[in-house]
Protein backbone atom coordinates (compact mmCIF):
# COMPACT_ATOMS: atom_id res chain seq x y z
CA UNK A 1 0.00 0.00 0.00
CA UNK A 2 2.87 2.55 0.07
CA UNK A 3 3.17 2.40 -3.36
CA UNK A 4 -0.44 3.37 -3.97
CA UNK A 5 0.08 6.01 -1.36
CA UNK A 6 2.44 7.61 -3.50
CA UNK A 7 -0.12 8.67 -5.79
CA UNK A 8 -2.42 10.11 -3.38
CA UNK A 9 -2.66 13.88 -3.72
CA UNK A 10 0.23 13.74 -6.89
CA UNK A 11 -2.97 14.79 -9.31
CA UNK A 12 -4.04 17.46 -7.50
CA UNK A 13 -0.19 18.75 -7.52
CA UNK A 14 -0.52 18.30 -11.26
CA UNK A 15 -3.23 20.23 -11.56
CA UNK A 16 -1.95 23.15 -9.73
CA UNK A 17 0.75 22.80 -11.62
CA UNK A 18 -0.97 23.03 -15.06
CA UNK A 19 -3.05 26.29 -13.46
CA UNK A 20 0.33 27.98 -12.94
CA UNK A 21 1.28 27.31 -16.79
CA UNK A 22 -1.74 28.64 -17.92
CA UNK A 23 -0.86 31.79 -16.15
CA UNK A 24 2.52 32.11 -17.38
CA UNK A 25 1.03 31.76 -20.80
CA UNK A 26 -1.37 34.51 -20.72
CA UNK A 27 1.51 36.57 -19.88
CA UNK A 28 3.51 35.58 -22.75
CA UNK A 29 0.58 35.63 -25.06
CA UNK A 30 2.67 36.75 -28.34
CA UNK A 31 5.06 33.80 -27.85
CA UNK A 32 4.63 31.06 -30.37
CA UNK A 33 6.00 28.24 -28.58
CA UNK A 34 5.77 27.23 -25.07
CA UNK A 35 9.71 27.27 -22.88
CA UNK A 36 11.44 24.65 -21.96
CA UNK A 37 10.49 25.07 -18.56
CA UNK A 38 6.68 25.42 -19.71
CA UNK A 39 6.61 22.06 -21.53
CA UNK A 40 8.59 20.47 -18.26
CA UNK A 41 5.07 21.85 -16.43
CA UNK A 42 2.66 20.96 -18.66
CA UNK A 43 4.34 17.63 -19.48
CA UNK A 44 3.97 16.72 -15.83
CA UNK A 45 0.55 18.33 -15.24
CA UNK A 46 -0.21 15.68 -18.04
CA UNK A 47 1.53 12.60 -16.40
CA UNK A 48 4.31 12.63 -18.92
CA UNK A 49 6.79 13.08 -15.46
CA UNK A 50 9.32 11.46 -17.16
CA UNK A 51 9.34 13.70 -19.99
CA UNK A 52 8.71 16.49 -18.04
CA UNK A 53 11.97 15.65 -15.62
CA UNK A 54 14.21 15.63 -18.83
CA UNK A 55 13.07 18.92 -20.17
CA UNK A 56 13.13 20.32 -16.44
CA UNK A 57 16.68 19.42 -16.53
CA UNK A 58 17.30 20.60 -19.65
CA UNK A 59 16.12 24.06 -18.52
CA UNK A 60 18.40 23.67 -15.05
CA UNK A 61 21.33 22.58 -17.16
CA UNK A 62 21.13 26.50 -18.74
CA UNK A 63 19.81 28.02 -15.67
CA UNK A 64 21.44 26.79 -12.36
CA UNK A 65 20.12 28.66 -10.30
CA UNK A 66 16.41 29.26 -11.13
CA UNK A 67 15.03 27.74 -7.55
CA UNK A 68 11.34 27.79 -8.43
CA UNK A 69 12.47 24.67 -11.27
CA UNK A 70 14.18 23.42 -8.92
CA UNK A 71 11.14 23.32 -6.75
CA UNK A 72 9.16 21.85 -9.95
CA UNK A 73 12.00 18.99 -9.40
CA UNK A 74 11.48 17.99 -6.48
CA UNK A 75 8.00 17.82 -7.41
CA UNK A 76 8.20 16.20 -10.02
CA UNK A 77 10.13 13.12 -8.48
CA UNK A 78 7.49 12.89 -5.37
CA UNK A 79 4.62 12.57 -8.06
CA UNK A 80 6.86 9.45 -9.53
CA UNK A 81 6.60 8.14 -5.91
CA UNK A 82 10.46 8.90 -5.65
CA UNK A 83 10.48 10.90 -1.78
CA UNK A 84 14.35 10.34 -1.18
CA UNK A 85 15.41 12.06 -4.11
CA UNK A 86 12.59 14.59 -3.79
CA UNK A 87 13.97 15.44 -0.44
CA UNK A 88 17.45 15.15 -1.46
CA UNK A 89 16.68 18.07 -3.62
CA UNK A 90 14.83 20.05 -1.43
CA UNK A 91 17.90 19.78 0.83
CA UNK A 92 20.22 21.37 -2.28
CA UNK A 93 17.72 24.51 -1.93
CA UNK A 94 19.27 25.20 1.63
CA UNK A 95 16.80 26.58 4.38
CA UNK A 96 12.93 26.46 4.22
CA UNK A 97 10.90 28.58 3.15
CA UNK A 98 7.00 28.58 3.34
CA UNK A 99 6.70 27.02 0.10
CA UNK A 100 9.48 24.15 0.42
CA UNK A 101 8.27 23.04 3.91
CA UNK A 102 4.40 22.45 2.66
CA UNK A 103 5.89 20.25 -0.12
CA UNK A 104 8.38 18.76 2.48
CA UNK A 105 5.73 17.67 4.58
CA UNK A 106 3.67 16.52 1.64
CA UNK A 107 6.11 14.19 0.90
CA UNK A 108 6.81 13.02 4.03
CA UNK A 109 2.89 12.21 4.26
CA UNK A 110 3.03 10.60 1.00
CA UNK A 111 6.11 7.99 2.22
CA UNK A 112 4.11 7.02 5.45
CA UNK A 113 5.92 9.21 8.36
CA UNK A 114 3.06 10.98 9.81
CA UNK A 115 5.48 11.95 12.64
CA UNK A 116 7.42 13.96 10.13
CA UNK A 117 4.59 15.28 8.05
CA UNK A 118 2.96 16.65 11.51
CA UNK A 119 6.15 18.29 12.74
CA UNK A 120 7.02 20.40 9.41
CA UNK A 121 3.14 21.09 8.79
CA UNK A 122 2.82 22.44 12.00
CA UNK A 123 4.43 25.96 12.24
CA UNK A 124 2.94 27.09 8.90
CA UNK A 125 -0.48 25.40 9.94
CA UNK A 126 -0.52 27.57 13.41
CA UNK A 127 0.90 30.93 11.58
CA UNK A 128 -1.63 30.46 9.68
CA UNK A 129 -4.93 28.32 10.11
CA UNK A 130 -6.64 28.80 6.85
CA UNK A 131 -3.97 28.14 4.50
CA UNK A 132 -5.49 25.63 2.00
CA UNK A 133 -2.03 23.38 1.39
CA UNK A 134 -1.30 23.42 5.45
CA UNK A 135 -4.77 21.68 5.76
CA UNK A 136 -4.22 19.51 2.97
CA UNK A 137 -0.80 18.16 4.54
CA UNK A 138 -2.47 18.26 7.99
CA UNK A 139 -5.44 15.58 6.52
CA UNK A 140 -3.07 13.41 4.27
CA UNK A 141 -1.05 13.07 7.60
CA UNK A 142 -3.64 12.62 9.89
CA UNK A 143 -5.34 9.76 7.78
CA UNK A 144 -2.14 7.61 8.97
CA UNK A 145 -1.78 5.01 11.80
CA UNK A 146 -4.77 3.91 14.17
CA UNK A 147 -6.71 6.79 14.50
CA UNK A 148 -7.74 8.01 10.86
CA UNK A 149 -10.57 10.10 12.29
CA UNK A 150 -7.86 12.74 13.09
CA UNK A 151 -7.67 13.55 9.69
CA UNK A 152 -11.69 14.97 9.35
CA UNK A 153 -11.33 18.19 10.77
CA UNK A 154 -8.84 19.16 8.55
CA UNK A 155 -10.64 17.73 5.41
CA UNK A 156 -13.44 19.98 6.51
CA UNK A 157 -11.67 22.98 6.09
CA UNK A 158 -10.08 21.89 2.83
CA UNK A 159 -13.81 21.11 1.21
CA UNK A 160 -15.15 24.73 2.80
CA UNK A 161 -12.10 26.39 0.56
CA UNK A 162 -12.83 23.99 -2.60
CA UNK A 163 -15.80 22.34 -2.10
CA UNK A 164 -15.82 21.29 -5.62
CA UNK A 165 -12.46 21.04 -6.81
CA UNK A 166 -10.69 17.40 -8.07
CA UNK A 167 -7.76 17.20 -5.63
CA UNK A 168 -10.73 17.73 -2.82
CA UNK A 169 -12.43 14.59 -4.05
CA UNK A 170 -9.34 13.21 -4.02
CA UNK A 171 -7.81 13.83 -0.79
CA UNK A 172 -11.27 13.02 0.85
CA UNK A 173 -11.16 9.60 -0.55
CA UNK A 174 -7.53 9.14 1.03
CA UNK A 175 -8.74 9.83 4.54
CA UNK A 176 -12.15 7.63 4.10
CA UNK A 177 -10.37 4.60 2.96
CA UNK A 178 -9.02 3.36 6.73
CA UNK A 179 -12.29 4.46 8.01
CA UNK A 180 -14.74 2.23 5.91
CA UNK A 181 -16.11 -0.44 7.46
CA UNK A 182 -16.79 -3.84 4.85
CA UNK A 183 -18.20 -6.86 3.92
CA UNK A 184 -16.40 -9.82 1.95
CA UNK A 185 -16.34 -12.65 -0.07
CA UNK A 186 -13.06 -14.59 -0.09
CA UNK A 187 -12.44 -17.92 -1.88
CA UNK A 188 -9.49 -19.85 -1.78
CA UNK A 189 -8.11 -23.00 -3.48
CA UNK A 190 -4.68 -24.54 -3.04
CA UNK A 191 -2.99 -27.69 -4.36
CA UNK A 192 0.47 -28.91 -4.77
CA UNK A 193 1.92 -32.43 -6.26
CA UNK A 194 1.05 -34.20 -3.21
CA UNK A 195 -2.42 -34.40 -4.14
CA UNK A 196 -3.29 -31.94 -1.26
CA UNK A 197 -5.77 -30.21 -2.27
CA UNK A 198 -7.14 -27.10 0.03
CA UNK A 199 -10.26 -25.16 -0.83
CA UNK A 200 -11.96 -22.47 0.77
CA UNK A 201 -15.09 -20.27 0.94
CA UNK A 202 -16.50 -17.76 4.01
CA UNK A 203 -17.96 -14.62 4.81
CA UNK A 204 -16.43 -11.64 6.73
CA UNK A 205 -17.19 -8.24 8.28
CA UNK A 206 -15.20 -5.05 9.77
CA UNK A 207 -17.75 -2.42 10.88
CA UNK A 208 -16.34 0.60 12.79
CA UNK A 209 -18.05 1.11 15.90
CA UNK A 210 -16.80 4.39 17.36
CA UNK A 211 -13.61 6.23 16.70
CA UNK A 212 -11.43 3.76 19.11
CA UNK A 213 -13.66 0.02 18.06
CA UNK A 214 -13.49 -2.12 15.44
CA UNK A 215 -15.93 -5.20 15.30
CA UNK A 216 -14.82 -8.42 13.32
CA UNK A 217 -16.96 -11.50 12.91
CA UNK A 218 -16.43 -14.44 10.08
CA UNK A 219 -17.46 -17.74 8.85
CA UNK A 220 -15.68 -20.00 6.80
CA UNK A 221 -15.70 -23.79 5.37
CA UNK A 222 -12.77 -25.20 4.40
CA UNK A 223 -12.25 -28.78 2.40
CA UNK A 224 -9.12 -30.30 2.87
CA UNK A 225 -8.48 -33.77 0.51
CA UNK A 226 -5.90 -36.37 -0.33
CA UNK A 227 -6.59 -39.77 -2.55
CA UNK A 228 -7.22 -42.26 -0.45
CA UNK A 229 -3.63 -44.41 0.68
CA UNK A 230 -1.71 -40.84 0.18
CA UNK A 231 0.44 -40.57 3.10
CA UNK A 232 -1.63 -36.94 3.57
CA UNK A 233 -4.97 -38.56 3.68
CA UNK A 234 -7.47 -38.40 6.62
CA UNK A 235 -6.39 -41.24 9.57
CA UNK A 236 -10.38 -41.21 9.72
CA UNK A 237 -10.89 -42.78 6.15
CA UNK A 238 -12.14 -41.32 3.33
CA UNK A 239 -10.20 -38.80 1.20
CA UNK A 240 -11.24 -35.31 2.29
CA UNK A 241 -12.25 -33.42 5.45
CA UNK A 242 -14.29 -30.54 6.05
CA UNK A 243 -14.03 -27.90 8.70
CA UNK A 244 -16.17 -25.20 9.73
CA UNK A 245 -15.38 -21.84 11.23
CA UNK A 246 -17.03 -19.34 13.07
CA UNK A 247 -15.26 -16.36 14.55
CA UNK A 248 -15.97 -12.97 16.20
CA UNK A 249 -13.53 -10.47 17.06
CA UNK A 250 -12.44 -6.27 18.02
CA UNK A 251 -9.53 -4.35 17.71
CA UNK A 252 -9.26 -1.08 20.03
CA UNK A 253 -7.30 1.84 18.98
CA UNK A 254 -5.32 3.28 21.79
CA UNK A 255 -3.76 6.21 19.75
CA UNK A 256 -2.52 6.53 16.65
CA UNK A 257 0.41 4.33 17.23
CA UNK A 258 -1.11 1.48 19.24
CA UNK A 259 -3.68 -0.89 18.74
CA UNK A 260 -4.77 -4.28 20.34
CA UNK A 261 -6.95 -6.45 18.24
CA UNK A 262 -8.21 -10.19 19.88
CA UNK A 263 -10.09 -12.37 18.18
CA UNK A 264 -12.58 -15.81 19.04
CA UNK A 265 -13.03 -18.76 16.95
CA UNK A 266 -14.84 -21.62 17.06
CA UNK A 267 -13.95 -24.75 14.49
CA UNK A 268 -15.51 -27.94 13.89
CA UNK A 269 -14.33 -30.83 12.11
CA UNK A 270 -17.04 -32.30 10.11
CA UNK A 271 -18.38 -35.66 11.56
CA UNK A 272 -16.52 -38.27 9.99
CA UNK A 273 -13.64 -36.54 11.03
CA UNK A 274 -14.69 -37.28 14.51
CA UNK A 275 -17.18 -34.16 15.16
CA UNK A 276 -13.90 -32.44 17.02
CA UNK A 277 -14.32 -28.71 17.95
CA UNK A 278 -11.71 -26.67 18.88
CA UNK A 279 -12.09 -22.93 20.49
CA UNK A 280 -9.27 -21.04 18.57
CA UNK A 281 -7.97 -17.40 17.96
CA UNK A 282 -5.50 -14.78 18.72
CA UNK A 283 -4.61 -11.77 20.52
CA UNK A 284 -2.49 -9.21 19.25
CA UNK A 285 -0.45 -5.61 20.18
CA UNK A 286 0.99 -3.68 17.10
CA UNK A 287 2.93 0.00 18.12
CA UNK A 288 4.58 2.20 15.77
CA UNK A 289 7.32 3.63 18.06
CA UNK A 290 8.71 6.50 15.36
CA UNK A 291 8.00 6.71 11.73
CA UNK A 292 11.15 4.53 11.04
CA UNK A 293 10.29 1.27 13.89
CA UNK A 294 7.32 -0.26 14.36
CA UNK A 295 6.68 -3.76 16.15
CA UNK A 296 4.22 -6.37 16.75
CA UNK A 297 3.64 -9.07 19.27
CA UNK A 298 1.21 -11.91 19.07
CA UNK A 299 -0.32 -15.35 20.49
CA UNK A 300 -2.49 -16.92 18.61
CA UNK A 301 -3.46 -20.91 19.27
CA UNK A 302 -4.52 -22.59 15.80
CA UNK A 303 -4.99 -25.74 14.09
CA UNK A 304 -1.95 -27.59 12.17
CA UNK A 305 -4.08 -27.63 8.27
CA UNK A 306 -0.98 -28.36 6.36
CA UNK A 307 -3.03 -31.56 5.36
CA UNK A 308 -6.26 -33.56 5.69
CA UNK A 309 -3.81 -35.99 7.98
CA UNK A 310 -2.45 -33.36 10.42
CA UNK A 311 -6.05 -31.93 10.64
CA UNK A 312 -8.11 -34.96 11.13
CA UNK A 313 -5.30 -35.72 14.07
CA UNK A 314 -6.72 -32.73 15.66
CA UNK A 315 -2.86 -30.98 16.06
CA UNK A 316 -3.14 -27.72 17.21
CA UNK A 317 -0.04 -25.38 17.92
CA UNK A 318 -0.17 -22.66 20.26
CA UNK A 319 2.22 -19.14 18.71
CA UNK A 320 4.01 -16.43 20.51
CA UNK A 321 5.38 -14.08 17.39
CA UNK A 322 7.35 -11.22 17.12
CA UNK A 323 7.36 -8.61 14.23
CA UNK A 324 9.82 -5.78 13.76
CA UNK A 325 9.89 -3.51 11.13
CA UNK A 326 12.48 -0.95 10.89
CA UNK A 327 12.80 1.94 7.50
CA UNK A 328 16.18 3.29 8.08
CA UNK A 329 15.92 5.50 5.07
CA UNK A 330 13.02 6.24 2.41
CA UNK A 331 14.46 3.73 0.41
CA UNK A 332 15.24 0.66 3.13
CA UNK A 333 12.79 -1.77 4.85
CA UNK A 334 13.88 -4.49 7.17
CA UNK A 335 11.88 -6.94 8.26
CA UNK A 336 12.03 -9.34 11.20
CA UNK A 337 9.84 -11.97 12.15
CA UNK A 338 10.14 -14.54 14.79
CA UNK A 339 7.81 -17.39 15.92
CA UNK A 340 7.59 -20.13 18.90
CA UNK A 341 5.01 -23.18 18.18
CA UNK A 342 4.09 -25.46 21.11
CA UNK A 343 2.34 -28.60 19.43
CA UNK A 344 -0.23 -30.44 20.73
CA UNK A 345 1.37 -33.87 19.58
CA UNK A 346 4.46 -32.64 21.98
CA UNK A 347 6.53 -31.16 18.76
CA UNK A 348 8.25 -27.83 19.41
CA UNK A 349 9.02 -25.43 16.26
CA UNK A 350 11.33 -22.19 16.59
CA UNK A 351 11.59 -19.66 13.31
CA UNK A 352 13.15 -16.31 12.08
CA UNK A 353 12.43 -15.10 8.84
CA UNK A 354 14.45 -11.44 8.14
CA UNK A 355 13.55 -9.83 4.57
CA UNK A 356 15.35 -6.52 3.16
CA UNK A 357 14.01 -4.72 0.16
CA UNK A 358 16.01 -1.25 -1.40
CA UNK A 359 13.73 0.42 -3.38
CA UNK A 360 15.59 1.01 -6.75
CA UNK A 361 12.98 2.40 -9.75
CA UNK A 362 10.03 4.89 -8.79
CA UNK A 363 8.35 5.96 -11.91
CA UNK A 364 5.20 6.42 -12.39
CA UNK A 365 4.78 3.40 -14.73
CA UNK A 366 5.92 0.93 -12.13
CA UNK A 367 7.97 1.02 -8.78
CA UNK A 368 10.65 -2.04 -8.17
CA UNK A 369 12.23 -3.02 -4.88
CA UNK A 370 15.30 -5.64 -4.79
CA UNK A 371 15.70 -7.28 -1.81
CA UNK A 372 17.30 -10.48 0.00
CA UNK A 373 15.68 -12.76 2.62
CA UNK A 374 17.18 -15.36 4.71
CA UNK A 375 15.01 -18.25 7.12
CA UNK A 376 15.50 -20.34 9.38
CA UNK A 377 13.19 -23.24 11.51
CA UNK A 378 14.09 -26.22 13.66
CA UNK A 379 11.51 -28.74 14.91
CA UNK A 380 12.15 -30.82 18.28
CA UNK A 381 11.19 -34.02 16.30
CA UNK A 382 9.35 -35.47 13.08
CA UNK A 383 5.94 -36.76 14.73
CA UNK A 384 4.93 -37.94 10.89
CA UNK A 385 1.64 -36.49 11.67
CA UNK A 386 1.44 -34.70 8.33
CA UNK A 387 2.99 -32.12 8.50
CA UNK A 388 6.94 -30.43 7.58
CA UNK A 389 9.05 -30.77 10.56
CA UNK A 390 12.80 -30.38 9.82
CA UNK A 391 15.38 -31.01 12.45
CA UNK A 392 16.92 -27.33 10.80
CA UNK A 393 15.99 -25.84 7.19
CA UNK A 394 17.39 -22.91 5.97
CA UNK A 395 16.70 -20.84 2.90
CA UNK A 396 18.61 -17.82 1.49
CA UNK A 397 16.93 -15.99 -1.96
CA UNK A 398 17.33 -12.52 -3.13
CA UNK A 399 13.76 -10.75 -3.80
CA UNK A 400 11.93 -8.29 -6.47
CA UNK A 401 8.61 -6.93 -5.83
CA UNK A 402 6.69 -4.58 -8.32
CA UNK A 403 4.05 -2.68 -8.06
CA UNK A 404 2.44 -1.69 -11.47
CA UNK A 405 0.09 1.38 -10.96
CA UNK A 406 -3.47 1.47 -13.79
CA UNK A 407 -4.45 4.83 -12.69
CA UNK A 408 -5.20 5.56 -9.54
CA UNK A 409 -7.79 3.10 -8.53
CA UNK A 410 -6.42 -0.79 -9.53
CA UNK A 411 -2.80 -1.74 -9.53
CA UNK A 412 -0.79 -4.99 -9.77
CA UNK A 413 1.41 -6.43 -7.51
CA UNK A 414 4.22 -9.10 -8.25
CA UNK A 415 6.83 -10.30 -6.03
CA UNK A 416 9.52 -13.23 -7.15
CA UNK A 417 11.96 -14.62 -5.33
CA UNK A 418 14.92 -17.64 -6.47
CA UNK A 419 17.80 -19.32 -3.66
CA UNK A 420 18.81 -22.16 -2.56
CA UNK A 421 17.24 -24.05 0.63
CA UNK A 422 18.95 -27.35 2.79
CA UNK A 423 17.54 -28.93 5.28
CA UNK A 424 19.37 -31.96 7.59
CA UNK A 425 18.46 -34.57 4.77
CA UNK A 426 20.43 -32.53 2.26
CA UNK A 427 23.64 -33.26 0.87
CA UNK A 428 24.01 -29.83 -0.71
CA UNK A 429 21.53 -26.67 -1.55
CA UNK A 430 18.81 -27.13 -3.62
CA UNK A 431 16.94 -24.82 -5.54
CA UNK A 432 13.76 -22.61 -4.12
CA UNK A 433 11.68 -20.57 -5.76
CA UNK A 434 8.25 -18.28 -5.61
CA UNK A 435 6.02 -15.90 -7.66
CA UNK A 436 2.85 -14.41 -6.45
CA UNK A 437 1.00 -11.61 -7.92
CA UNK A 438 -2.50 -9.46 -6.30
CA UNK A 439 -4.42 -7.42 -8.91
CA UNK A 440 -6.53 -4.99 -6.81
CA UNK A 441 -9.78 -3.26 -8.52
CA UNK A 442 -11.04 -0.43 -7.00
CA UNK A 443 -8.67 0.46 -4.20
CA UNK A 444 -10.51 3.81 -3.24
CA UNK A 445 -13.62 2.39 -3.87
CA UNK A 446 -16.58 1.16 -1.92
CA UNK A 447 -16.45 -2.19 -4.16
CA UNK A 448 -13.49 -3.79 -4.49
CA UNK A 449 -11.98 -7.13 -5.88
CA UNK A 450 -8.97 -8.62 -5.50
CA UNK A 451 -7.40 -11.76 -6.90
CA UNK A 452 -4.59 -13.46 -6.38
CA UNK A 453 -2.27 -16.58 -7.50
CA UNK A 454 0.90 -17.93 -6.39
CA UNK A 455 3.32 -20.39 -6.83
CA UNK A 456 5.82 -21.65 -4.44
CA UNK A 457 8.70 -24.44 -5.41
CA UNK A 458 10.00 -24.97 -1.92
CA UNK A 459 10.04 -26.74 1.78
CA UNK A 460 7.99 -25.75 3.66
CA UNK A 461 4.80 -27.25 5.93
CA UNK A 462 3.90 -29.20 2.99
CA UNK A 463 7.65 -31.19 2.50
CA UNK A 464 9.68 -31.06 -0.96
CA UNK A 465 7.03 -29.52 -3.31
CA UNK A 466 5.44 -27.77 -5.52
CA UNK A 467 2.47 -26.28 -4.42
CA UNK A 468 -0.10 -23.14 -6.46
CA UNK A 469 -2.83 -21.03 -5.25
CA UNK A 470 -5.35 -18.60 -6.42
CA UNK A 471 -7.48 -16.42 -4.85
CA UNK A 472 -10.56 -13.90 -5.42
CA UNK A 473 -11.82 -11.64 -2.90
CA UNK A 474 -14.77 -9.34 -3.32
CA UNK A 475 -15.76 -6.83 -0.89
CA UNK A 476 -18.07 -3.86 -0.52
CA UNK A 477 -16.87 -1.00 1.62
CA UNK A 478 -19.43 1.22 3.47
CA UNK A 479 -19.32 4.44 5.88
CA UNK A 480 -22.66 5.28 5.81
CA UNK A 481 -23.96 4.39 9.41
CA UNK A 482 -20.99 7.30 10.85
CA UNK A 483 -21.92 10.10 8.04
CA UNK A 484 -19.63 12.21 9.80
CA UNK A 485 -16.42 10.18 9.41
CA UNK A 486 -18.27 9.53 5.42
CA UNK A 487 -16.79 12.73 3.43
CA UNK A 488 -19.37 13.75 1.55
CA UNK A 489 -16.86 14.69 -0.70
CA UNK A 490 -15.45 11.66 -2.10
CA UNK A 491 -18.33 10.13 -4.02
Amino acid sequence: MAQVTASIGASALRRACALACALMAAGTAFAQEPTTLEAARSAAAAGRIGQGLKLLDRHLAANPDDRAARIDRARFLAWRGDHAAALATLDGLGPDDTETALLRARIHAWAGRRNASLALNAPVLAAAPDNHDAQWNHALASRLGERPEQALPALAQVTATQPDGRDTRDLARAVRLPLFSSVGLPINRYSDDDDIEIDSVGLDASVRVSEAWRLHASGTRRTHRAPVGNPFAPVTGGDEVDENRVGVGATLSLSPSTAVAAHVVQSRLDPAAGDRTATLGSLALRHRASDEFAVGVRAERERVAASPRAISLGVLRNTVALDALWQPTLRDRIGLYGWFDDYSDDNRRRAVLADWRHAVVRHERAMVDLGLQAEWQGFSHDPGNGYYSPDRYTRIAPVASAYLPFGQDAGLYLQTSLGVQRDETFDRWKRAASVNAELTLGIYSRWQLVGRAAYSRQLNEFGQYEGRSVGLELRYRFCDHRRAECPAAAE
